[in-house]
């Protein structure tokens, strides 16, 4: 096979600058994929342009591969872990609750439930508000005594926890429980609001509920909650100790996702693409054994001409292959060394039929060789 051109963009790669290029490139479109489309987006793209496109190039040293592919895993976390803090430092709307059966009726109970600030220090006092509408209870209620009802703020480290205990966090997280107790039946558009100095740095949530008793069953409360993020059902914030607070909590579980999600099918692929090339690699070795073999067994020398046929010693046919050595054969079609037991021919590929006295194998397409 002629030798491809040093030139154009597959020799462009080959080089240095071509290499720093390429490594830039994955960098920067695996980024864009896993900050701003999906997760599982990236995996394809980081097979096709860490994997496919050095080996199209030429670049096809597993070590080259698994070294620029941990270079970018390493690189792009922490530029996206920038990207997701300043999502995250990003004050949300307000939130409201259900309009629909069981939580309203006709419309939210609760609305407009808003903390300010979003971000702060230790030191800062948070107000959250919130504006109740008692009217559509009106098919809920069944005579709700507002005097044993309230409204509940809970604050957490652990996203949308109301209680010591969450499915999503472990035990142990800190729980804050603000409670205004409604003496008597709030006029519809009242505006309720809480104030606490948290104290503590680090990425908050709350959540708040209306909470009525339950005549019959007083142990067992009617909850309405606040819609919130479709995962924990959580309400973002506060924000304590600003953009390297954030980060430093990202950057960890961050690091975590892309190593799991697109690290190991990278790193499995290589395996693949390494088995294989392994594998190629002992052929070509048989190969040339069985040519120096070939050769020593007829007294020649072990030169193998392109295409893998072994060239004939100085005792062979002219234009065929040398005479077999012991426990060898010679094809009826091509004259190529074959062995004992082989049904096909490793270079013409015609069919072999078991060895016939005096060294020779019939062809089973073409009977015996004159």
């Amino acid at each position: 096979m002629q030798a491809e051109p040093a030139g154009g963009f597959r020799g462009f790669l080959r080089s240095t600058p071509g290499r720093v290029a390429w490594i830039l490139l994955t960098v920067g479109i695996v980024f864009a994929t896993f900050a701003y489309v999906s997760t599982l987006l990236a995996i394809p793209v980081m097979l096709v342009v860490g994997l496919a496109l050095p080996i199209y190039a030429g670049l096809k040293r597993p070590r080259f591969l698994a070294l620029g592919g941990l270079v970018v895993l390493i690189a792009v976390a922490p530029i996206a872990t920038v990207v997701f803090t300043q999502e995250l430092l990003t004050p949300p709307g307000p939130g409201s609750s259900s309009s629909s059966f069981p939580d309203g009726s006709g419309g939210a109970v609760l609305t407009d439930a808003t903390l300010s600030p979003f971000v702060g220090s230790t030191s800062t006092t948070f107000t959250w508000n919130v504006t109740i509408y008692p009217k559509f209870l009106s098919s809920l209620d069944n005579g709700t005594n507002w005097s044993k009802d309230s409204v509940q703020v809970y604050i957490s480290t652990c996203p949308g926890a109301t209680s010591a205990n969450s499915t999503y966090c472990s035990g142990g997280f800190p729980l804050i429980i603000l409670q205004d107790n409604l003496t008597a039946p709030p006029a519809n558009g009242t505006v309720l609001t809480f104030q606490h100095r948290v104290g503590a740095s680090g990425i908050w949530s709350w959540q708040m509920a209306l909470v009525l008793a339950n005549k019959t069953d007083p142990s067992n409360p009617t909850f309405i909650r606040l819609s919130g993020d479709p995962t924990y059902d959580a309400m973002e914030g506060p924000i304590i100790g600003g953009f390297a607070t954030v980060y430093g909590a990202l950057i960890g579980p961050i690091y975590l996702d892309e190593f799991i999600y697109v690290g190991i099918p990278f790193f499995f692929i290589l395996l693949l693409y390494m088995w294989f090339k392994s594998r190629e690699a002992r052929r070509k070795q048989a190969i040339k054994r069985a040519a120096r073999e070939m050769a020593a067994a007829s007294g020649g020398t072990a030169a193998q001409p392109a295409g893998g046929a072994a060239a004939p010693g100085p005792g062979g046919p002219a234009g065929g292959a040398a005479p077999a050595g012991p426990g060898e054969a010679t094809c009826p079609s091509c004259g190529a060394v074959v062995y004992p037991n082989e049904t096909k021919c490793w270079k013409c590929g015609a069919g072999l039929s078991p060895l016939k006295e005096g060294g020779s194998p019939l062809s089973s397409g073409s009977g015996k060789p004159g």
